[in-house]
């Protein structure tokens, strides 16, 4: 203290010098943050997305940053059209790294169907496990001694593929109880081999205390499908199960046309819901071949295309997307119909996930009909400026008027469109 005295003492005008150069210093960083050349900076794209090399030169022209050159340099994901664009100033300073993303932009006929969804799992997915009674009337659980977890999907046992939960069962009774079977499991993408000896219950049965599922259904809205191929999406988020929330490995599957019978309206903090039915004698209009983290894909029959009556329009690109006015194709009333809604937030991803876009319903029609997004809608396309942007995944629980969308772009070259 007494060292910092002495130098007021002996410099009393430092005070006001430093003061005079802090207040020098925010103005410099106050007129490089909001003047020009950072005002261009900013307006730099976070990801670029061209149809071609031409085209991606052409923008990559409109760039005018005093001092800053900009070139492509081909890297990444090349099943994606995946590269990247290095902006550096003075031709040495790397001062930023845009990914860029070459494709054809796919035309691709809306949905708004309402479909039933039926999936076989791939192995049987564990759901559960427990304890049971033997004959002795002795609880045991030879699942959870050899660590076979919720989650785990069962794909063999003893090298006999397992597609069935009454497969499992047979060859749970072959192997008896003075064996070990061994199974075949994958676990978070993951195959490993486990070891478990079934044990006779009070019934006669052998059992290993795993509870399993194979297969599940539900209700969906159809989003796009490609003519020229018979593509489809649905959905626009995958399909878990319900006590795992593991994503559905599918083995196979089919889609189906569903009757709306009646909606349960949402509202906050309770989500609401379509109901609809499908059954042995409703139209099948295509198969499902993989669930992602966009939905579900598949190929649709040569009818199809003529029982949905679509029109086909081009795909926006996510950057050309837009805060505004914007419509969403839903069945939610019956029959396929087209309701007014709002995009108020964009989000900017290098790669597939479901929720870049948020948007908000303002037709009085449907939220009078739904009170607003419900669930049942998932896949429903949303429309701007007459192209088609991307798919209704989730509603928000506590306002169910608002709910988040996948881009189009992401559901169609993420299925390997």
């Amino acid at each position: 203290m007494r060292f910092i005295s002495n130098i007021k003492r002996h410099f009393p005008s430092n005070e006001g010098i430093l003061k005079a150069v802090a207040v020098l210093a925010a103005f410099a960083l106050f007129a490089l943050n909001y003047g020009g050349w950072m005002r261009e900076y900013r307006e730099l794209p976070e990801v670029i997305y061209a149809e071609s090399d031409t085209a991606l030169s052409e923008r990559l022209g409109s760039f005018s940053l005093d001092g800053v050159s900009v070139a492509a340099v081909s890297s990444g994901d090349e099943t994606l059209g995946q590269g990247r664009v290095s902006c550096k100033l003075f031709n040495s300073i790397p001062i930023k790294s845009i990914p860029v993303f070459i494709g054809d932009r796919a035309c691709l006929t809306p949905g708004g169907e309402a479909v039933g969804i039926s999936i076989y799992t791939d192995g049987v997915l564990v759901v559960g496990v427990g304890s049971f009674a033997d004959t002795d009337g002795k609880k045991v659980s030879p699942a959870a001694d050899a660590d076979i977890r919720a989650g785990d999907i069962i794909l063999s046992i003893n090298g006999n593929p397992i597609a069935l939960s009454t497969q499992l069962q047979t060859e749970l009774d072959r192997v008896g109880e003075n064996a070990n079977a061994k199974l075949l499991i994958e676990r978070d993408g993951r195959e490993k081999e486990m070891t478990v000896k079934p044990v006779r219950d009070e019934s006669g049965k052998y059992r290993i205390g795993a509870w399993v599922r194979d297969s599940t259904i539900g209700i969906g809205t159809l989003s796009f499908y490609e003519s020229s191929t018979g593509k489809y999406a649905a959905l626009g988020h995958p399909v878990v199960d319900a006590d795992t929330g593991k994503l559905l490995k599918v083995r196979n599957g089919k889609l189906v046309l569903a009757s709306i019978l009646g909606v349960t309206k949402g509202r906050q903090g309770v989500p609401g819901e379509l109901h609809g039915t499908f059954g042995e004698y409703s139209t099948q209009i295509g198969n499902i071949v993989s669930n992602t983290e966009l939905g579900i894909c598949g190929m649709l029959n040569e009818s199809a295309a003529m029982d949905l009556n679509g029109e086909p329009i081009w795909t926006a690109f996510p950057d050309e997307v837009h805060v505004g006015d914007a419509t969403i194709l839903t069945a939610a009333s019956g029959e396929v119909a087209e309701y007014s809604c709002r995009i108020i937030k964009l989000g900017h991803q290098n790669e597939p996930v479901p929720k870049g876009i948020v948007i908000e319903i303002t037709d009085e029609r449907l939220i009078s009909c739904t009170g607003g997004i419900v669930q049942g809608m998932s896949g429903s396309p949303i429309l701007q400026d007459g192209k088609l942007v991307g798919a209704v995944t989730h509603v928000f629980v506590n306002d169910p008027l608002k709910g988040y969308g996948a881009y189009a772009y992401w559901m169609y070259n993420g299925f390997g469109g």
